[in-house]
């Protein structure tokens, strides 16, 4: 196969792995990279040459663009309704899993997934401390 057709190969794949990747980002260096790589095949220039600068060129990319490109698409995290709970006080209602040390909790009349921070299972009726939420998950401690 000619390296002409590789480098058309190499660069259809990378654009397609690009747009179907949810990671972006990662692989539109090797198409840009296969863009030079193709015209210097184009130019006649030897398939090591080729190769080689396929290779560095992606790398190089990848170093000087990445660390920009993750911060551009870097987004803050937004708070929600949710977090109001921390600090509030709740009762456990039902343990669900006792070894997993994973209980539901009732916190201003809404119902929560919960655990302590040793993942320890607290009895029903235990009036408890929102201290954080991790996921839909609440970390809780015994009131004191």
């Amino acid at each position: 196969m000619s390296m002409l057709w590789v480098w058309v190969i190499v660069i259809v794949a990378a654009v397609l792995l690009e747009a179907t990747s949810p990671i972006q980002l990662v692989s539109i260096w090797a198409a840009i990279s296969g863009v030079v790589a193709l015209i210097l095949c184009l130019c006649n220039v030897d398939m090591a040459i080729q190769i080689i600068v396929f290779l560095v060129l992606t790398v190089i990319l990848i170093i000087l663009t990445r660390p920009l490109a993750k911060k551009m698409t870097k987004f803050p995290k937004a708070a929600t309704n949710a977090d109001r709970n921390i600090g509030k006080t709740g009762r456990v209602t039902k343990i669900t899993d006792e070894e997993m040390g994973i209980f539901r909790v009732k916190v201003e009349n809404n119902d929560w997934s919960a655990t302590t921070e040793d993942s320890r299972a607290l009895p029903v009726g235990t009036e408890i401390n929102v201290l954080r939420i991790e996921g839909v998950k609440l970390i809780v401690a015994e009131k004191k």
